[in-house]
């Protein structure tokens, strides 16, 4: 019984030392300088909870990358409506400023009804998946998107209509 109390007092001893083992005059020194993680972090001491260097504010950094699928989509300030977004021009300098200014309104809406057309066109595709894998409440909730797709490619192909019928009339045709 004896050499089992010495080997249990051995092991105590050990891990005594190890979990509050001896501070030596100059450990004791240092911790009395430096209590704060500043004081830590100037030393030199990259550990503890001490402030990080971090990049300032800058408002030039990169625009961040985007998924190729959506980086050239005609919205670019996400799901919100463009803030600074400037109404149409009621006058113009010249009949040519006003069709140059039509031609460019017809680019955009001719690139955002191929973008609409293509998420028609994806649509049958999705919906399958949907109703193999998914639940009846995603399922009505696709449909309601689906909806949503329809109405936007209607209001779309309307949109180049429109000013293709005013660049129709601008050029005298």
């Amino acid at each position: 019984m004896l050499p089992a109390l010495l080997a249990g007092a051995g092991i105590l001893l050990v891990a005594g030392l190890f979990i509050f083992g001896g501070d030596d005059e100059k450990a004791a020194g240092e911790a009395k300088d430096s209590k704060t993680a500043t004081a830590q972090t100037a030393k030199g001491r990259s550990g503890g909870v001490g402030s990080r260097p971090t990049d300032g504010a800058n408002p030039n950094q990169a625009r961040p990358k985007l998924n190729p699928r959506i980086a050239n989509a005609v919205v670019t300030e996400g799901m919100s409506p463009l803030p600074n977004k400037e109404p149409e021009p009621t006058s113009f300098a010249s009949p040519a400023e006003e069709i140059a200014y039509w031609e460019k309104q017809l680019l955009t809406a001719q690139k955002n009804l191929e973008l609409r057309q293509h998420n028609a066109d994806y649509a049958p595709s999705a919906e399958a998946k949907m109703r193999e894998n998914g639940t009846p409440e995603e399922i009505e909730q696709f449909q309601r998107r689906l909806e949503i797709v329809a109405d936007n490619l209607e209001k779309a192909k309307v949109r180049v209509a429109e000013i293709e019928a005013k660049l129709e009339a601008l050029r005298g045709g």
